[in-house]
């Protein structure tokens, strides 16, 4: 189980900065709770507190109390906290130690002293309900974003601890493996383990859950069952910043593949191939997208998404060609006229402050562009702050600042390339990335968003893209 007591957690000397301010909260053994709030409410902070990352790895004045299944971790060696429960990070990458998919799923027990015939049956359970069968002897190096959000879970259904943190862990997952990890979390909770999940996205845990917490700057600002929450007013769920509570549609949108406009207009790929250690990932025979057009890049996890992004940036080989205004780009010419939002953003933020990374490249946007559009990414006031102690989704608000300022005649980049930009963000935060990319594409950017976020889609969608799933 999980018990706080007046729990206050504050980073920085002098006039500290509070994460979590008096919070008291208890979670019966068995009991799986929703926690939902706004970007930067501190919700990976809780996390952080109840895994022992707080105080162990990211240093934190911890006041008040804190048990989880028995224990305070923070008053326990880090390893000691990491028996009692599993972690499934916002960004999976920073958990992984191993090079292959195999070894990181067994990573943990093996740690644990679990034995090797134990593991290799939790492994073959755990990847046949995730399917994940295929990944097992990929490296990771080779695995999408979503492919590696279920290997972590993998990783931590084959611990069998008695608690699991999940925090945000279908951001990045297509349909079919949302469902996948939904389900497990019922079979989680059905044998009787203590889950706290953090999401956005969450009717896909409308069948799981016991009870929703909501926190809004670090205190706990409603606890309700869940019958309560699934039957909240529209209104009331738009001021919690709530996503749709049932599952979103598809939206019927033209296909990027099937139109035909004047030649030579926006952004046009011919016969492009893209693969991966010999294997062909997807072939585009003709796809036009023009100027002031938002394409969005849809499919399941592992198709080779992420690859297009990389072929239109100018990072990944590729057969055929790439051409803008119907100038054929050389990989070369492609760097210099693309802009991206990458899918794991904290590999792009580069300055010591929010306004040196706006500065950062060719372009020098102007004070006033700088401030309108930190104000419209809600991101005002924090000019000064450095970019790694951001949340997630201000971090991911961040890069498509960077990407979206400046450029010739204040355009911008020609094309500008968005992966996964709304994984971590909740309702206002979507609807302000939404506005954004819809004012890049008014100011006459070419915008290609990959996504498998639907309401994003209905929001921002001119043309699709559908990658079909690896043959």
């Amino acid at each position: 189980m999980i018990r706080l007591h007046d729990l206050t957690v504050s980073v920085g000397d002098g006039e500290p900065a509070v994460l979590l301010d008096r919070l008291g909260l208890h979670i019966p053994e068995g009991q799986c709770v929703l926690v939902t709030g706004g970007s930067g409410a501190g919700k990976s902070s809780l996390i952080g507190v109840l895994n022992g990352l707080i105080p162990h790895v990211h240093p934190a004045r911890i006041e008040g109390s804190v048990s989880v299944n028995g224990i305070s971790p923070a008053e326990v060696e880090l390893a000691d906290a990491g028996i009692v429960s599993a972690t499934v990070f916002q960004n999976p990458r920073t958990q992984f130690f191993a090079t292959d998919v195999l070894s990181e799923v067994a990573f943990g027990a093996a740690n644990h002293g679990v034995p090797r015939e134990v593991i290799l049956g939790r492994i073959a359970a755990a990847a046949r309900q995730l399917g994940l069968e295929h990944l097992l002897d990929r490296r990771m190096s080779e695995l999408s974003g979503g492919e590696r959000q279920r290997v972590a879970l993998a990783s931590a259904l084959v611990l069998r601890p008695a608690v699991y943190l999940l925090d945000e862990p279908t951001a990045n997952l297509d349909e079919n493996s949302t469902a996948a990890v939904a389900e497990a979390v019922g079979v989680l909770r059905k044998e009787g383990a203590t889950i706290l999940v953090v999401e956005h996205r969450v009717h896909h845990l409308r069948r799981v859950v016991d009870r929703v917490v909501e926190l809004r700057e670090g205190r706990i600002a409603g606890d309700r069952p869940a019958e309560a929450f699934w039957a909240m007013s529209d209104k009331d769920r738009r001021e919690a910043r709530l996503r749709s509570l049932a599952a979103p549609q598809v939206p019927s949108i033209p296909s990027a593949l099937e139109r035909r406009g004047t030649p030579g207009e926006g952004l046009e790929l011919r016969d492009l191939t893209a693969s991966r250690d010999g294997r062909r990932l997807w072939t585009v025979p003709y796809a036009q997208m023009p100027r002031g057009t938002v394409t969005c890049v849809t499919g399941p996890n592992g198709a080779g998404k992420s690859t297009l992004a990389r072929v239109l940036l100018g990072l990944h080989r590729a057969r055929g060609s790439v051409s803008v205004d119907g100038v054929e780009l050389s990989r070369v010419a492609r760097r210099r006229r693309c802009a991206a939002v990458m899918q794991d953003v904290n590999r792009q933020l580069v300055g010591f402050s929010v306004a040196e990374e706006l500065a950062v490249g060719r372009w020098r946007p102007e004070p006033d562009e700088v401030k309108q559009i930190l104000g419209d990414l809600g991101l005002a006031g924090l000019e000064e702050r450095h970019p790694l102690s951001l949340s997630g989704g201000q971090r991911q608000r961040l890069a498509v600042a960077t990407a979206s300022v400046g450029g010739e005649g204040g355009r911008g980049a020609n094309v500008i390339v968005f992966d996964e930009p709304t994984s971590g963000l909740d309702l206002r935060s979507m609807e302000s990335m939404a506005a954004v990319i819809r004012r890049c594409a008014d100011r006459g950017a070419i915008l290609v968003v990959i996504t498998h976020d639907r309401e994003l889609i209905e929001l921002v969608g001119d043309l699709e893209l559908k990658i079909p799933p690896v043959a």
